[in-house]
């Protein structure tokens, strides 16, 4: 290891970064240096090298991908390729671009990408665990996910990965990326300062919790439940929207579950559809899944929480008739 070097330890991988550093990410202990797990290098590289990739299906004007190799570029920001799950070359737009905006992609989009060509079952969500023990909290942008987490941080669980959520085929959770995203109205309702935190990018007002503002959990656990984030409303749905509430119909579950994969278009363009599908379907006949009515506000949010099991109650909850259920899971 050369002296611009670090390495790091995520997902059960080794991360070796040579020129940009990732405090992110914890940094590998010396019984990982000389440990055999697998080895990624990230490395700042030089697009006009790369060769020409054949037309795909699953491109966009921003986005390249065949089996093993996958381009993407952000607009004044740079580029990424990420290649057969052991690099990840990245190139800044112009010497205007921070480090930080650098790796607010290189640790979404590059690093999902390169977890999938490694074949692992990626989803978009949040891992937490207690008690030995993982729950996954799935839901669209802005549902929630990372106030819910900073929240069971503060009530004994430990926080496994942040919005890359990996899944081993024995369904252990692998920990990930040891941070939560925070906007500027939740960080302030949660009594942060967010002059005090570092920003995602340059001019947004969103903020990193990471290193000892988080308790984290550093080894692989068994997935216990999964579920399905939504806001409680006031609809004919009012005797299930308090509720935590079982989603006992196959196709449903199914559905769901599969719309909650990270970046499916990355599965398609990769030519990892089919070991997808099958992690996905044998991860939804050994977890049960549940939704999760969050109250609108966060101070309701975890009163109501201190009051629930999550470890179990996805498998305990009842669930409504079919036509409810999706109603419930859509909301």
């Amino acid at each position: 290891m050369t002296s611009s070097e670090t390495r790091y330890r995520a997902f059960e991988l080794t991360w070796c970064s040579q020129g940009l550093a990732i405090p992110e990410l914890p940094v590998c202990s010396a019984d990982a240096l000389v440990g055999d797990s697998p080895l990624v290098e990230i490395q700042a590289e030089d697009p006009g090298c790369w060769p020409e990739l054949a037309p795909g299906l699953h491109d966009t004007p921003f986005l390249q991908m065949a089996r093993g190799d996958l381009r993407l570029t952000v607009d004044d920001i740079g580029c990424f390729r990420i290649t057969d799950g052991v690099r990840i070359g990245w190139h800044r737009q112009h010497s205007g671009v921070s480090d930080q905006d650098l790796r607010t992609f290189l640790l979404g989009s590059a690093v999902g990408a390169l977890l999938i060509q490694r074949g692992i079952l990626v989803l978009h969500g949040n891992a937490l665990e207690k008690d030995g023990k993982a729950i996954v909290c799935m839901g669209y942008s802005g549902a929630g996910k990372s106030t819910l987490a900073y929240a069971l941080t503060q009530q004994g669980w430990r926080l496994l990965a942040d919005d890359l959520v990996a899944v081993s085929p024995d369904g252990l959770v692998l920990p990930g990326i040891p941070r939560i995203k925070l906007w500027h109205d939740a960080a302030k309702a949660f009594d942060l300062d967010p002059d005090e935190l570092p920003p995602i990018r340059q001019g947004m007002h969103k903020y990193l919790l990471m290193g000892e503002a988080l308790q984290c959990a550093t080894e692989p656990v068994p997935l216990k439940a999964l579920y399905l984030i939504h806001q409680r409303r006031h609809t004919a749905l009012d005797s299930y929207e308090g509720r935590i509430t079982r989603i006992t119909s196959e196709k449903t579950a199914a559905l769901r579950l599969r719309n909650q994969a990270f970046r499916p278009r990355f599965v398609r363009g990769l030519d990892q559809e089919g070991p997808n599908f099958m992690a996905l379907a044998l991860l939804q006949r050994r977890v049960p899944m549940a939704t999760l009515p969050l109250p609108s506000t966060i101070s309701a949010m975890r009163d109501w929480l201190e009051q629930q099991d999550l470890l179990n109650a996805a498998a305990a909850a009842a669930g409504p008739d079919e036509a409810i259920e999706d109603a419930l899971v859509t909301a």
